[in-house]
This record gives C-alpha cells, structure tokens and sequence, in this order.
C-alpha cells in the first residue's frame, strides 16, 4: 500500500472509494444527492493535507450537483405531465358530458360510419364506463355525435342546396 502526502492519503483507499460509488451508480443509472454527499466526504476524507481541495472547488461540486438534482426534477414533472393532462382530460370530459343531462341536443345518427341524418331530444342521462356516452331516451350516442346544443336555428343554406337537414337530398 502506498502512502501519498503528510497526510497519510492512501491513494488506493481512495480509488476502492471512488470504484464502489460507480458501481453503486451504475446500478441506479443516475447520482442521488445521498451518492453525492458520500463522495464528496471521501474526496475531503482521503485528500492530500498539503494540497487540500480549496473552497471554490467544493463549491462548485455542490452548484453541479444542485443544478443536475434541479434537471432531474424537471425532466420527473415533465415525464409525468403526460399524465396529469390525461387525468384533467378525463376531468373536463366528465363535467361536460354530465353537464349535458336536461338539455335539449341534436345528434347525429350514424350508420356504418357515416351520418345517415339526424335527431332532436333532452339528454336523460350519461355513461361515464369507458367511452361516455350520453342517452337521448333509450337510445345511447357517443359524445362525438352531438351536434348542436339547446334550440339552434336551422341553417337555410342546405335547403338552398337540396338537403332536407336530416342527411337526405330533397
């Protein structure tokens, strides 16, 4: 074992220190604060006392890390935000859907895919199990189909054209 400086540094006590926190890294794939704090106390354990580190160096080891801890905080609020605006979607779809209860829509009726015209009524009730759907008497529409809310004029310019309103040609 070979003995460096005044101190007593034993330069392989310090390279065994420094080989188990990357192995302890590399396991975790990222430093914690705690794994910065170990090493920083065998850096100030193991120094040289005749060339000890100076005070500007710690600091800005300890700004580093602070930044990289506020980065990786960032880039967690970032990955979760996904998340979150699924949930605060799923939220607003809700109070919409459920908000649509009492009043007066008009749907579209589909068939294969395609609008094969049109229907007026109060919305009885909402099903909020997967997709929602809302409930004009018995009969369940998706949310997508809804059309117009409340009493909305009809629009002059499809009998213009040749519509009938109801999907049909005149």
């Amino acid at each position: 074992m070979a003995v460096d400086g005044v101190g007593g540094l034993n330069s392989n006590m310090f390279n065994e220190a420094l080989a188990t926190q990357a192995g302890a890294v590399s396991n975790n794939s990222a430093m914690s604060m705690d794994d910065f704090w170990k090493l920083l106390a065998a850096q100030l354990q193991y120094q040289d006392m005749s060339n000890p580190m100076s005070n500007s160096e710690m600091m800005t080891q300890m700004t580093q890390m602070a930044s990289m801890n506020a980065m990786q905080s960032v880039s967690d609020a970032v990955a979760n935000f996904g998340t979150v605006t699924n949930n605060l979607s799923q939220v607003i779809l809700t109070q919409y859907s459920t908000g649509m209860i009492g009043r007066e829509v008009t749907v579209a009726v589909m068939e294969d895919g395609k609008v094969t015209g049109h229907k007026k009524g109060v919305v009885t009730g909402v099903d909020l199990t997967g997709a929602q759907h809302v409930y004009i008497g018995d009969e369940k529409y998706e949310l997508s189909q809804i059309m117009s809310v409340g009493n909305v004029p009809e629009d002059t310019s499809d009998k213009e054209s040749g519509s009938t309103g109801d999907g049909a040609k005149a």
